[in-house]
């Protein structure tokens, strides 16, 4: 999506962002760069309160760790292998280099806690040997850790802020984030354009 938005005439600035407001929002400062802007669409995932605090709104979002271990199967073609979504909160999906990719454990109450955990290995992989026995054979290359927001329900926090005009909150989408991440974008976008996002948002408020 990254190489997607610059295709399309994004500007990307790596740094360390803090939003600039007093009342309305002026712009965003990423380390000494000073971006003005009437409208900042704030998406910043399970880091969302440190971003916002400071000028003063506060979000109810929290980390969920996340473990996905990568596999190889040397010598197997595995780019035509479909993606697997058990009963289970778990998948498996394959790429064109004999690697596979099995996850995730989601795990409440541990904070920003970047371990690879023996409980979260075995958990991931119990699952995919449940529905794929044959991954026995795969060497494992790597295990990786993400942090997921997770807001106070099931229902994403999407919304303008009142007390901030042109400050628009996106987040709480949890594990569903790659899958309707761009329509809750789209709509973020709406708003940030003052334009009708074209549903009832009332049930997404992000101050709830």
């Amino acid at each position: 999506m990254r190489r997607a938005a610059v295709r399309r005439g994004a500007r990307v600035i790596e740094g360390t962002a803090t939003i600039v407001a007093d009342g309305a929002v002026r712009g965003v400062r990423v380390d000494d760069v000073f971006v003005g802007a009437d409208a900042v669409i704030a998406a910043a995932g399970a880091w969302s309160p440190q971003l916002l605090e400071p000028i003063g709104v506060r979000v109810r979002i929290a980390p969920q760790r996340g473990q996905i271990m990568h596999l190889r199967l040397p010598g197997v073609e595995t780019g035509n292998w479909p993606v697997v979504l058990p009963r289970s909160q778990h998948y498996i999906l394959a790429f064109g280099d004999s690697r596979i990719v099995v996850g995730a454990t989601r795990e409440d109450d541990v904070g920003f806690d970047h371990r690879v955990t023996v409980g979260g290995m075995a958990e991931v992989l119990g699952e995919a040997l449940s529905v794929a026995p044959g991954l026995a054979a795969a060497t494992h290359v790597e295990t990786r850790i993400g942090f997921r927001p997770v807001g106070p329900d099931v229902r994403p926090l999407l919304g303008a802020v009142p007390q901030v005009a042109g400050l628009v909150v996106v987040n709480g989408l949890g594990a569903s984030g790659l899958t309707v991440g761009p329509y809750v974008g789209a709509i973020a976008a709406r708003l940030a354009r003052q334009v009708d996002p074209g549903i009832d948002l009332a049930p997404y408020d992000p101050l709830r």
